[in-house]
């Protein structure tokens, strides 16, 4: 049996995955330069301060399986003031080499969201969200359990909503509601059909401190099952943040000039960044990210079984500000320990599985919010 991508097999399927690359960073660039200029107007440099303020965190738009981070809604303590923010990233893994067969595979990777506001007020908060995922493939290789080909393309897209309330007390209370598909064929039929939302609530513990309360689920998540997470929130400073339980995190600023900031989700997704303003309006940065994905091929045979991809990734690079409101970020870097297959879990890691040869990565990022 032979998978077929999202709207079959044509003479771009199989396209050099550095061809598809120039054209998603040029669609990307264009996109984002229409909405900024429209938006609001451009400048050279961004006074500090007031970027800290205002510009949205690396990822905020892409992280996490409602399209917003999850860490970002735990911790906002202030209701009403949500804001439209887009995001696009695109991403290219080179040629390197398959284990055990004779072929090589080669990705483009595209992330693009949208958050916007629906209605708000002092004590009130309604917004839409929107996420895109895409991978596109350039492979002979094939699953070896099944001898299936390797899909040419996955899609993952989702829709939802959040609802934020703060009460009289302080408390600040919600949750999420998304749908969506991710699969090699979204939407192929009702099996590649998802839905998924968490509920959360925050308790303020004197000025800057609270406890965090949240219960999420996802089906394309690692362990696929709802996940509860109660977590202490640490502000003993404007320099320190520290959030002690799950989800886990930190976001420490030694100097004037550096930020450090990490954080964990289980059972494997690890971020961690560097992030220097030596050189204004420049930000130099190193990060390091566990990643893993999954989607529901269309034609498994099994209807729980999903299609797993792991990688780490090693990157630096730099972000420069566009006025208030926005960034772009160009970051290269090194890919391994990257493998995918076919299975219900992480036990399954060895069936149908196919390890990919470590090599360079290449991205580039743009993001408004206003």
């Amino acid at each position: 049996m032979r998978r077929r991508g999202w709207g079959g097999r044509g003479a771009s399927a199989r396209e050099p995955a550095a061809r598809r690359l120039i054209r998603c960073v040029c669609a990307t660039t264009i996109a984002l330069a229409v909405v900024g200029m429209l938006a609001f107007p451009l400048t050279a440099v961004a006074q500090e301060a007031r970027w800290e303020e205002t510009a949205p965190a690396p990822g905020a738009f892409t992280q996490g399986e409602s399209g917003y981070s999850p860490l970002l809604t735990l911790l906002n303590p202030t209701v009403g003031r949500a804001r439209l923010g887009v995001a696009d990233r695109v991403t290219w893994l080179p040629e390197e080499p398959v284990a055990g067969q004779p072929t090589h595979l080669d990705a483009v990777q595209q992330e693009f969201s949208v958050a916007f506001p629906l209605w708000q007020d002092r004590t009130h908060e309604w917004s839409a969200f929107a996420t895109v995922r895409s991978a596109f493939f350039h492979t002979q290789a094939v699953l070896p359990d099944t001898r299936q080909t390797f899909p040419e393309a996955l899609w993952q897209l989702r829709f939802g909503t959040v609802y934020r309330h703060q009460f009289a007390n302080g408390w600040i209370g919600g949750g999420t509601l998304s749908v969506g598909s991710a699969s090699d064929r979204p939407f192929a039929s009702s099996r590649e059909l998802l839905a998924g939302g968490s509920a959360f609530l925050r308790v303020p513990q004197g000025q800057r401190n609270a406890w965090l309360f949240s219960l999420a689920y996802s089906p394309t998540s690692e362990l696929g099952i709802p996940l509860p997470g109660v977590a202490y929130v640490a502000q003993p400073s404007e320099r320190l943040l520290a959030v002690i339980g799950l989800p886990l995190a930190l976001r420490y600023r030694p100097w004037a000039t550096l930020s450090l900031e990490a954080s964990y989700i289980p059972l494997r997704t690890v971020h961690a960044r560097a992030i220097s303003r030596l050189v204004a309006p420049l930000r130099l940065f190193a990060s390091f990210d566990w990643r893993d994905e999954s989607y529901f091929l269309a034609d498994r045979l099994h209807t729980k079984d999903r299609f797993f991809s792991y990688d780490k990734r090693a990157t630096a690079g730099m972000q420069l500000p566009l006025g208030r409101h926005g960034a772009l970020e160009l970051a290269g870097g090194y890919v391994f320990d990257r493998f995918y297959f076919e299975g219900q879990g992480y036990s399954d890691r060895d069936h149908n599985r196919i390890d990919v040869g470590a090599g360079p990565v290449l991205s580039f990022q743009g993001q408004v919010r206003w």
